[in-house]
């Protein structure tokens, strides 16, 4: 065990805020878990939820995936039930992927899933720190987005 595995204050704040969002994404993995859907499965069903759909391809540029990756998850889901592939009916090439009632129907209970992580990881901040915690985290993110964009 490294020194700052030991003491999270001699992490950089890279170091930190990757170690933070790696353990965030360890207890959305467990909360994804309970529904019986791997990480990209929930990311897949996730974009869905707000646009029903989506061609294949914007669902792999989303979710920064191959698209042989995007098509083996996505067949593991249809195969589970979540989703149903279909060709565009005015371009042939565009393979749209659509929710079916299995999928629509767990929309809230997920929902409410991640209400609960989202107070389980506001619940050990005070109101101050939150907020200070948001604006600097929203300053952050501005900052490496026009430093990643063409």
């Amino acid at each position: 065990m490294t020194d700052s595995q030991q003491n999270p204050h001699k992490l950089t704040l890279g170091h930190l805020l990757a170690n933070v969002s790696r353990l965030v994404g360890i207890r959305t993995r467990m909360k994804l878990q309970e529904f019986g859907l791997h990480h990209a499965q929930g990311m897949i069903l996730f974009h869905l939820w707000r646009e029903d759909g989506l061609a294949q391809n914007v669902l792999a540029q989303a979710l920064n995936i191959t698209p042989p990756t995007t098509t083996n998850t996505l067949q593991r889901m249809e195969r589970n039930g979540w989703i149903r592939r279909r060709r565009d009916k005015t371009d042939q090439r565009i393979v749209r992927v659509y929710l079916t009632n299995k999928a629509r129907a767990l929309r809230q209970e997920v929902r409410n899933t991640f209400q609960e992580l989202d107070r389980e990881l506001m619940a050990v901040l005070s109101e101050n720190e939150l907020n200070i915690l948001m604006a600097s985290l929203l300053k952050v993110h501005y900052h490496l987005s026009q430093k990643i964009q063409p």
